[in-house]
This record gives structure tokens, sequence and C-alpha cells, in this order.
């Protein structure tokens, strides 16, 4: 049987048993309530069982991430606990890859490693973590604002939106599936804080927005609108009589705080992104109006083509929710807090589906900030998490079970198709991806954190060089002392002048010693632009490449040193307050 129908066999199965056991458990305990929490996490399982095959996937970016990590985890071996420099990649010379990807899945992957998992495991671990924890965050939040069936209808809607499944299991986008999970703990904490004012709920709040930001940039720059838009709508409702600008901007200071927590990351993002062929192109992408309304594989039913075509569907059933959501707000069916949050994710929805056309390309365009977003329908995580409110409203307000039961039901099983990758690659293994290219150049076409001094239509792009140095001119002989991945060593006997080219692509913070004293680097070469090259005067000589801190890397780390510091402080002495005895 051809894989992806054994699986749709598997999962057939397995659902089958699931609906069988809650029937049985209905019938042998009619008064019971069920747990709504624990039935929210064993459905969450359903779309996880094809990972839990051997190997990796046909589609999606898996392999890419773990070889990520891999050489990650090398730089941490290496004593670099904030990796920058990835040198087995961009056909061996070397990219600042680290200073721009997100963190957070590298650094839990390594974690996971260290304690003895594959790689391809850990990468799986924090997959399926990430998708039953987004629900399970989803829940949490909305029953604490509308109650359980609320809260389990907009997980429902979260986990199984189409996007949802596209980043799981096609895309295999691990930052963007932890920003998800991050998202709806964030909203819970926000509101906690703002009902509370306790500082276990600030530090929670800073601590997971900093997360958010370290997971994936483009959905915490999204997203923090809305959530600073929730912040001061819960603290409006909670606080109508106290409405003092003082009391306002303290509503920022947990953001502020995880904001500066994390600069450490993304200071050196903004300040140093001009220096790649990135910046150079930058071009939005879109898909067409129709791709967000149905899929047209099988019956609309699969969000992928079968050569790969990526739909960007928001969902049938989230599409109903849309309309339903219309419906009571222009029936005025809706007040107080509900008609403040049905109103700001409808208009949310409206917005973001809008900025997801193509005719809105000048606004991409104008802004500079969005425009380096890649693809507009990178905005469809926020675009889900707005209608799983909707959800949650729509249900209040239609509390029957029989449409609650099939709102659920309908937004599960419709998306069936969609609960596993194409195929798994067995043979796939952390060997076989240490061997792998993660990207392969070819003239004209390299990878976008390649530096922009690089001439990317030379020749010799794309080509793995032979040697870690090379002479280009003159007479010497060179031993390598030592290759680590921000440190290489060598000694040269130049017994005439010489010009030596050292295959590394330059990149600010790399600097040169020669016979311990600080040397320009030449990264100009008409032959060679874009890679280290130096003169060297006739005699022995000791040379250093290292890569250092630049001003705005050191800058960041002591802006994210001394908020943690003033942080860890602070608890610490309400820590001793409460465990002093009170006179």
């Amino acid at each position: 049987m051809i894989d992806p129908y054994r699986m749709i066999v598997i999962n057939l199965i397995i659902s089958s048993a699931l609906i069988l056991g809650l029937l049985f458990y209905r019938y042998i305990f009619p008064k019971k309530r069920i747990n709504l929490l624990l039935l929210l996490v064993i459905i969450s399982f359903l779309p996880l069982i094809s990972i839990l095959r051997k190997g990796g996937y046909e589609s999606g970016d898996l392999s890419s991430h773990v070889q990520f990590a891999m050489q990650f985890y090398e730089n941490l071996l290496q004593g670099n606990f904030l990796p920058r420099w990835i040198d087995q990649h961009c056909s061996g010379y070397g990219c600042p890859v680290y200073i721009f990807i997100f963190l957070a899945s590298n650094y839990l992957i390594s974690i996971l490693h260290f304690i003895g998992f594959s790689f391809i495991a850990a990468a799986k671990i924090i997959i399926a973590a990430s998708f039953i924890l987004s629900g399970v965050g989803m829940y949490l939040w909305i029953k604490d604002e509308f109650g359980e069936k609320p809260g389990f209808t907009a997980a429902i809607i979260y986990l199984f939106a189409p996007y949802h499944l596209i980043d799981l299991h096609f895309r295999v986008s691990i930052g963007e599936l932890i920003s998800m999970a991050i998202l709806p703990f964030l909203f819970l904490t926000t509101k906690k804080l703002q009902e509370t004012k306790k500082l276990s709920y600030f530090i929670f709040t800073s601590l997971f927005f900093g997360l958010l930001i370290l997971s994936h940039q483009v959905t915490s720059f999204a997203s923090f609108p809305l959530i600073l838009l929730y912040a001061y709508a819960v603290w409006f409702r909670k606080r109508k009589n106290k409405r003092t600008i003082r009391t306002a901007l303290q509503v920022l200071f947990p953001y502020l705080c995880g904001v500066l927590l994390t600069a450490f990351y993304w200071l050196p993002i903004f300040t140093e992104s001009k220096y790649t062929t990135y910046s150079l192109q930058n071009e939005i992408t879109f898909h067409h109006f129709s791709d967000f309304l149905y899929s047209p594989t099988l019956f609309g039913l699969l969000f992928q083509g079968h050569k790969g075509e990526l739909y960007t569907s928001i969902g049938y059933t989230q599409l109903v929710i849309v309309a339903f959501g219309l419906c009571l707000l222009l029936k005025r069916k809706v007040a107080g807090k509900e008609k403040i949050l049905l109103t700001g994710s409808l208009l949310t929805f409206i917005i973001l589906f809008t900025m997801m056309q193509s005719f809105t390309k000048p606004i991409w365009d104008t802004i500079p900030v969005i425009k380096n977003f890649q693809f507009s329908w990178r905005l469809m995580i926020e675009s889900i998490f707005a209608i799983s409110i909707i959800s949650a409203i729509v249900v209040k307000k239609y509390p029957g079970k029989i449409f609650f039961i099939t709102l659920c039901f309908i937004s599960i099983f419709y998306t069936f198709l969609n609960w596993g990758n194409r195929k798994a690659v067995p043979e796939i293994n952390d060997s076989t991806l240490r061997k792998q290219e993660i990207w392969k150049d070819y003239p004209g076409q390299v990878d976008v954190l390649t530096p922009k001094w690089v001439d990317i239509y030379k020749p010799w792009i794309g080509k793995k060089p032979k040697k870690h140095i090379e002479i280009i001119n003159g007479n010497a002989e060179i031993t390598e002392i030592s290759r680590k991945i921000e440190k290489h060593e060598y000694v040269v006997q130049a017994k005439t002048k010489t010009v030596i080219k050292e295959n590394t692509y330059y990149f600010p913070g790399w600097k040169l010693l020669i016979d311990n004293k600080e040397t320009k680097i030449n990264f100009t070469d008409k032959q060679y632009p874009g890679l280290i090259t130096f003169n060297l005067d006739k005699g022995l000589h000791k040379v250093d490449i290292i890569l250092t801190d630049t001003t705005d890397r050191i800058i960041s780390k002591w802006i994210s040193a001394v908020t943690a510091t003033i942080l860890g402080v602070v608890i610490l002495f309400r820590l001793i307050r409460r465990f002093l005895p009170k006179r």
C-alpha cells in the first residue's frame, strides 16, 4: 500500500477507536462529565501519529532544521553559547546564519540531543509538544474568559486550522509551531497580570514574550499589537475608574522587559541584516485569492498539491465561524467583554486577510519592517488565532450541545487527509543529514544570508573549496594549527611577499591577527570578492582569524544582561520578603 494511503487507513482506525471509546464511556457513565482538557490532549495526538514513523519527511523543512541544529550544537560544544556562524554552509565558506534565524528551536533541540535523543527525534518531540501545547494553551486561556465549551471549541479550531496542519506536516516550520504554542499562554498570563498585578504573572508574561521573539521574529512582530490591545482591554474592564497615564504605561512594562531581555538577538538582526544578500532581494510574495478559500486538490480536502503545491486555506468551518460572528455583531447579540473581543477579532481577521492579498503590495513595499516578511501569508497565524476567539464567542452564544459537537466534529474530520506528511523516508537519520548540504548554491542563486560583498555570479560559487586556506600570489608554506568554527589558526612560512585567501566569507566581526597584531582584512579582491584575503611579508608568521562581537552585538548583550540582572534582583528581593517573619 502506498505510504500516504496507509496513514489514512491508520488514522481512520484510530479515530474510529476514539469515537467508539467516547460512546462507550458515555454509555457506562452517562452522568459523568467528560474531562474536556484530557479529551483535547487525546484528540491532539491524531495528526501526530505520522511523525512517529522512523526517519524524515519527503516534504517540508524538517531535514534543514535538523542540519541547522547539528551545527548549532557543535557551536555550543566549542563554547560558543550564543552561536553566530555556521561553517558547513554556503558551500563551505560559512555564513552568519545564527545571527538571523530563530534560536529557541535550536537551543531546545540541542538540549534534547544532549540528554540522549537523536537530532531528528529531538526535532519531532518539539514539533509534537508545540502542537499539543498550542491547543492546551488556547483551552486554558479561553476557558478563563468564557468557560469550558468555548475553550474546547477555540482549541479545536486553532489546532485543526488548515494552516496549522500545513505547518505541522508540509512546511514543518518549527519556529512557527513553537510560536503558535506560546501565543495562547502569553494571552493567558497577560489577562492574569492585568487582573491580579502579581509579580509572578509579570515575570511569566515577560518570559513568554521574550520566548516568542526568540521563536519566530515575524510572529512576535505581527502579534504584538494584538497582545497589547488585549492587555489594555482587560485593564479597562477591570479598572474603569483608574484610567491614569501612569497605569496605562505600566501595561507596557512586561513586554518592554521581554524586548530588552532578548535584545542580544533582535538588535543585531536590525543592524546587520543590511550586510546580507537578503537585503537586496526581499520581495514579498502572495498567494492567489482563491487559495485562501479553497484547495483544488481532492475536492478541496487536501491542502497541498500532488507536486508539493501549497494552498493557504483559511478553513471551511473557520469561514462559517466568521459569518456567525458577523451575524452576532450585526444583530447586537453580544455585549460587554464579548462584544469587545468579537469586534476586535473580526476586525483583526478582516485587516489581516486583506493584507494577504496581492493588491496590498504597495503597502508592504512602503513599510520597511514588514516587507522583510517574505510571504504575506505569514499573517495566517494571527488570522486563525482571531478566528479561534470568534469561535469561542459563537459557541457561548449558541450553547446547544448538538451545535457544539457538530462544529468541533466537522472542524476536525474535514482535515483528515492532512494528518500526515506525503511520505516518511526511514533512510534519513542524523548520519545521512550530516553528509548533505543544507542549501546548494549556484552562480546567481545563493543562500539569502550570504554576505552582500560576495559576487554571486562568480564561477566558484557553489563549489566547495578543497582547502581552508590557499595562496593567490607568492610562495609560502602553510600549516593549519587549529580550526574551530569561530577561530582559525595557521603558521605561514612566507618565502616571498605573499597574498593569501582564507576560504571564509567575510562578515563584520571577523578579525585578522598576524603575529598577534590586528591587521586589516581585504574582502574586496576583484577575483574573490567577499572572501577573506590578506598580504604577508617574507618570513615566519602566526595567523589567527577570529570571529568577535561587533559594537552592536556587545551593546545588545549588555542590555539583555542588565535587564536579566535587574529582574533577578527584584525576584530575589520579593522572595526574601515573603519568607522573612512579619513583625
